[in-house]
């Protein structure tokens, strides 16, 4: 016999469970109580939902916004997709053996996920950091798991000699997402697919930040594979090299200008230079009105995707049948 408390908690479980089902419902979708048993940590990267949005940029008729919740990832982040994709390629290519080390520059999204899943994986992680790296993003990185060394240089060159000194010394690895073509061919194999999917194909629009140039470059290399149509579109501060390669079409300036070699500026079909308080405003936006709490370069994001609506023509909107946007939400950052 079930005593009363305990079928009390069963009867909230079931109230709650057929309440979820009802939400799910009204998007044609069917809650499982069943979840799939994960063979390790990392296989919860990737695979992260299209939110649609309900509220922002519903004054645009005939046209739907969806997030690409990468903050759904392990760390918080869509760089947790490009570390795995490099350490899996550097063990293959043997260049991460067993015994080694993981050394890492800086203190952004890209070390916090080389950290975690070298700390799965079982390596020692040394990162190198510039002066002025703020003390909680040091504090996380140690969280980690890693050895974390405050130099005294501010200079990107410097801080990647240093690393190559502590790499010899070490026996170490230095993965540099900026030219590695597993970083663009990860997000080719995963995320491009995985939106596809989604929305069956219906994709009119993707759009990112520049970030290593990596993700946009995969994300739109399988979108326009699919279908040659689809608009990819990148939204960031003025002041980025992508963003001047983007606003010039002369040769030879673009020749001037450094861009990571993961990076297919062939692809992109439009730039959008959004400033700090337009994005600051959309990422508060996005909480207000959707309550998806995402960093700010969502907002910067976000900003540029609600612009390049605005330049939609009237035949590309249509409301049975709306123009799709996607938005690339890297992390909470």
């Amino acid at each position: 016999m079930i005593d009363p408390i305990s079928k009390g908690i069963d009867d909230l479980g079931n109230s709650l469970l057929q309440a979820l089902n009802n939400v799910q419902g009204i998007f044609g979708k069917e809650l499982s109580v069943a979840r799939p048993i994960q063979d390790n940590i990392l296989q919860l990267i990737g695979n992260t939902p299209l939110i649609r949005l309900n509220r922002i940029g519903s004054e645009y008729t005939g046209v739907q916004f969806y997030l690409k919740a990468e903050f759904l990832n392990p760390t918080g982040s869509a760089k947790d997709r490009t570390a795995i994709a490099m350490y899996i390629d550097a063990e293959r290519r043997g260049k991460l053996k067993k015994g080694m080390s993981v050394v890492l520059v800086g203190a952004g999204s890209s070390s916090v996920s080389f950290t975690w899943i070298g700390k799965v994986k079982g390596y020692p992680v040394y990162c190198l950091v510039p002066l002025h790296t703020s003390s909680e993003r040091i504090q996380m990185l140690r969280s980690y798991g890693a050895e974390v060394t405050v130099t005294n240089e501010g200079d990107l060159s410097r801080l990647y000699e240093l690393a190559e000194e502590k790499a010899k010394k070490l026996n170490g690895w230095i993965p540099d997402e900026a030219s590695n073509p597993a970083n663009p061919n990860f997000h080719f194999k995963t995320t491009g697919p995985e939106i596809w999917r989604d929305l069956q194909g219906k994709v009119g629009a993707v759009i990112s930040a520049p970030g290593s140039g990596g993700a946009i470059t995969g994300i739109g290399r399988y979108l326009k594979s699919q279908d040659r149509r689809v608009k990819v579109i990148i939204a960031g501060k003025p002041n980025s090299p992508f963003m001047e390669y983007g606003k010039t079409d002369n040769p030879k300036e673009r020749e001037r200008i450094q861009l990571p070699a993961v990076y297919d500026p062939k692809l992109i079909d439009h730039y959008f230079h959004v400033n700090l308080d337009e994005a600051l405003h959309l990422q508060a936006d996005l909480y207000e009105k959707e309550g998806i709490f995402a960093g700010l370069t969502t907002g910067t994001v976000i900003t540029g995707a609600l612009r390049f609506s605005e330049s939609l023509p009237e035949s590309e909107k249509n409301e049975r049948n709306p123009f799709n946007i996607v938005i690339l939400s890297p992390d909470r950052d």
